[in-house]
This record gives structure tokens, sequence and C-alpha cells, in this order.
């Protein structure tokens, strides 16, 4: 019984025809205008730390050119002070 309904049911479907109306262009322009393009959030975020980065590293090529020359001079000093004491 089922078998026999589901016959009828497809040539009933294969009896209709298509609409005659696209409306293809329709819908895809509406989808089109209800997507919404959301500015980043994080984008400020991102130039923020890599000013940060660019600035520590500044600040940690100073640090190390300063610590090298003052190391240098503390070394220059302690190497003649135990000069002269010998």
């Amino acid at each position: 019984m089922k078998k026999q309904t589901f016959n009828n049911l497809v040539s009933l479907a294969q009896q209709e025809s298509p609409p005659h109306v696209n409306v293809a262009d329709d819908v895809i322009s509406r989808l089109a205008s209800m997507v919404y393009n959301k500015p980043d959030p994080y984008r400020a975020y991102t130039w923020v730390g890599a000013t940060s980065a660019a600035i520590a590293a500044c600040i940690l090529v100073a640090a190390t050119l300063f610590w090298q020359s003052n190391s240098d001079s503390v070394s220059e000093i302690m190497t003649y002070v135990s000069w002269v004491g010998q």
C-alpha cells in the first residue's frame, strides 16, 4: 500500500511544472543587504600592542647599551684598583 502511494506521489510530482518566476536575483540582493560588516573590535588593540612592542624594543636596546658602557667603566676601575693594590 505504501509503495503504491509513493508511486502516485511520484507521478503527480512529474506532472507539475516549475513556476515561471525567477526570483534568484531578488533573493540574493536581499541576502546581501542583510549581511552586516561589523568592524573588528580588536584592531585598535593590535596597533597599541605593536606600538608598545616597538617602544619596549627601543628601551631594551638603550638599556643594554647603557649597561654595557657602565659595566666597562666599572671593570676598568676594578682592574686599576687591583693593579694598584698589588
